[in-house]
C-alpha cells in the first residue's frame, strides 16, 4: 500500500455510495504507516527535505485513513437507521461491510430497537409487555469468540474475557486449541483434528494449536490470549 492507494480509497468514499474495500485494507495501511515511521526514524536530519516529505506523507496518510473510516461509519449508521424502519432488507450494501463495520451495523439496529421499545413502547404498545434489550457495548466482539460451536471443536466452547475456555467439562481449550484472529483470507484447510476449516480475514476462531502456530508464524493469524489482550482487540 502507498499514499496513492489510500487517496483513491478516500476519493471513492466521497459520495454516499458504500464501496467495497479489501478485507485487509486497514492491516495493509498499518504496515505502510509503520514503514513510513521507520524511514523517518532513519534520517539523522529531521529538517532535511526528505524528512519533511516523509512527515508530510505520514500526516496525510493518517488524516486520509481517519476520513475514510468516518465516512464509512457514517454510511453504516445511515443504513442501519433506514433499515430500522423497514420490514425487510433494503440494500445489498451490507455485503460490502468489513466485519467490524457489520458488527457496528448490528449494534446500531439493536440500539434503535431497544430505544424505540423503551421510549415509544409505553405509548405505542401499552399492553405488549415488551422489554428493551440493549446491546452490551464492548461485548460484541467478544461474543464472536465467546461461543465457538461444533463446526470448530465438536462441542460448544465458552471463552472467557481472559481468552481461556472450557468445552462443556472436557479438556481446557488451551491444551489442544487456541483462539486466534485471522488476518487474511485463507483457502480451506484440514486441521490437525481432521476437520476442514474455512476462514476469512477478521474472523475470530478456535483452531488446533498446531495449525494456529503455523498461521501465526506466517503472519496469517494473531493469538488472542490473556497476555495479548490488547493485541487481540487492536483493530476491533
Amino acid at each position: 500500500m502507498d499514499i496513492e492507494e489510500i487517496s483513491q480509497a478516500l476519493y471513492k468514499e466521497k459520495n454516499q455510495t458504500l464501496k467495497t474495500i479489501p478485507a485487509d485494507f486497514y492491516l495493509e495501511a498499518e504496515k505502510y504507516i509503520r514503514e513510513l515511521e521507520k524511514e523517518i526514524g532513519k534520517i539523522n536530519n529531521p529538517r532535511s527535505p526528505e524528512s519533511k516529505m516523509l512527515n508530510d506523507e505520514h500526516e496525510r496518510a493518517l488524516s486520509d485513513l481517519e476520513t475514510i473510516f468516518m465516512k464509512r461509519i457514517g454510511k453504516v449508521i445511515t443504513r442501519a437507521t433506514i433499515q430500522s424502519h423497514a420490514d425487510k432488507p433494503i440494500s445489498k450494501d451490507i455485503e460490502k461491510l468489513l466485519p467490524a463495520e457489520k458488527m457496528l451495523y448490528d449494534l446500531v439496529l439493536q440500539g434503535i430497537e431497544a430505544a424505540k421499545i423503551e421510549l415509544l413502547g409505553p405509548i405505542l404498545y401499552p399492553d405488549s409487555g415488551k422489554v428493551a434489550v440493549w446491546p452490551r457495548i464492548g461485548e460484541a466482539r467478544k461474543a464472536s469468540a465467546a461461543i465457538l460451536v461444533e463446526a470448530n471443536t465438536g462441542s460448544e466452547v465458552t471463552v472467557t474475557a481472559e481468552g481461556k475456555g472450557t468445552d462443556s467439562g472436557k479438556k481446557n481449550i488451551n491444551e489442544e486449541y487456541v483462539v486466534v484472529r485471522i488476518l487474511k483470507d485463507l483457502p480451506t484447510f484440514t486441521g490437525a483434528d481432521g476437520r476442514n476449516y474455512t476462514v476469512n480475514a477478521e474472523d475470530v476462531v478456535v483452531l488446533p494449536q498446531l495449525n494456529a502456530t503455523g498461521l501465526i508464524k506466517r503472519n496469517a493469524a494473531k493469538l488472542i490470549a490473556a497476555g495479548d489482550k490488547k493485541s487481540g482487540e487492536k483493530n476491533s
